[in-house]
Parts: structure tokens; C-alpha cells; sequence
């Protein structure tokens, strides 16, 4: 069995913790850290634009931390599915679904900031050199 299938297994069972969760408890998160429906589209954003500026930069040592990168990514994105599932199971109310959709964004967003990163750098290393005739 591959690395990713164990994270993301792993991970999935952790995000089942959110089962065990009270409604109290998941108001009380979502109060503390103020998430609301929009602030699930920022670290997809920033993700984005932070892997871009760091290959437009220069910055090449980020290409070795890709792979590890790309592991917890898919295993948040996992936890924070599952949990978004496991807290939908347990208690049937769509604002309750913020704080595991949270970790969940911050997962893609992580996996777009070395999906970015890698993508400019294909662009940058694909771009004909300028040559003077």
C-alpha cells in the first residue's frame, strides 16, 4: 500500500472524530476562529497566488518540499471531507459544516500552492531563452 493511501486512511479516521463532536462545541469554533462561508474560498486563493510569487521570485528551494507538501495536503483535504460528512451524519445542519470545511480548504489550498508553483516553473523552464541575433 502506497504513502498516500495510508495518509489519506489515516486521515479519514481522524476526520470521523468530528462525529463525537457536540453542536456546542462546533459553535463555539466557528465563533472563535469567525469562519463564515466566504473565508473557505482564501486559502485557495492564497494558495494560488503564493505558489505563483514564489517561482516568479526565484525561490527553487520549495521544489524540494513539493512531494511532503502534496502528502498533507491530500491527507487535510481528507480529514476535513470526512469530518464535513461525519458532522453532517450527526446532526443534519449545514453551518455546522464550517470548521472541518476549513481544514478541508486549507488543504486544497496548500495542494494549489505547489500545484501553482510547479505550473509556473513548467511555464518559466518551457519559455524560449532571448537570444540576440
Amino acid at each position: 500500500m502506497s504513502l498516500t493511501k495510508r495518509l489519506v486512511i489515516l486521515a479519514g479516521l481522524v476526520g470521523l472524530l468530528f462525529y463525537n463532536a457536540t453542536v456546542e462545541q462546533l459553535w463555539a469554533t466557528i465563533v472563535d476562529y469567525q469562519l463564515n462561508w466566504y473565508k473557505l474560498g482564501v486559502p485557495l486563493a492564497w494558495g494560488l497566488i503564493i505558489g505563483a510569487l514564489v517561482q516568479l521570485i526565484g525561490i527553487s528551494q520549495l521544489r524540494k518540499w513539493l512531494e511532503p507538501l502534496t502528502f498533507i495536503s491530500a491527507s487535510l483535504t481528507t480529514l476535513g471531507l470526512t469530518g464535513a460528512a461525519a458532522v453532517y451524519a450527526a446532526h443534519q445542519q449545514a453551518g455546522l459544516l464550517l470548521p472541518p470545511l476549513m481544514i478541508s480548504a486549507i488543504g486544497l489550498g496548500l495542494y494549489l500552492l505547489v500545484y501553482s508553483y510547479a505550473r509556473f516553473g513548467k511555464a518559466q523552464a518551457d519559455k524560449p531563452e532571448n537570444t540576440e541575433s
